[in-house]
């Protein structure tokens, strides 16, 4: 009596996969196993799919969107070409930084963003002075604005720091 081929160790070929194309045509992903006594060989074993589960975790294949009026999206590109990202990248920072904001908890009050603005104004300034470095008009202004967009940020930071300390 004769044996099916395959099982005696000879190689075989095994549909996987197939996709219907337009055209009326099925096209199919063969790959090519090696049968034993005991079974057909694993095409992927438990680790090799655990690895692939934890790199496919970290796509991003999620979408999350808003609709937004006329004025929106112009203040939206205003902004994204102001700081010379796409739509995409500063939407998703916006997100994530929202999202790590609110599992601190930690909200710095007014009163202390605005002593750490002060803080950083007199850092910025204090430092050149006191090497004898003059302070231009632009040069002043310049510290003011980067101490405007900084104040809110280096008070969280330091929030957390005193949260962590305690």
């Amino acid at each position: 009596m004769r044996k099916p081929a395959g099982t005696l160790g000879e190689p075989s070929w095994l549909s996987i996969d197939s996709v219907f194309r337009g055209s009326g045509e099925t096209v199919f992903t063969w790959v090519k196993t090696q049968l034993s006594g005991t079974g057909a060989m694993a095409l992927l074993d438990e680790k090799h799919l655990a690895v692939e589960a934890a790199k496919r975790a970290r796509f991003r294949v999620h979408h999350a969107g808003t609709k937004l009026n006329q004025a929106e999206i112009n203040e939206l590109e205003a902004l994204a070409a102001k700081r010379k990202q796409t739509h995409a990248e500063l939407i998703r920072g916006l997100v994530l930084r929202e999202i790590e904001q609110d599992k601190t908890d930690l909200q710095p009050s007014a009163e202390m963003v605005e002593i750490t603005g002060c803080r950083l104004l007199l850092v910025n300034l204090l430092g050149p002075m006191a090497k004898g470095q003059s302070i231009t008009q632009e040069v002043f202004d310049g510290i003011v604005d980067e101490v405007k967009k900084q104040k809110a940020r280096v008070a969280q930071d330091r929030l957390k720091d005193h949260e962590a300390w305690r």
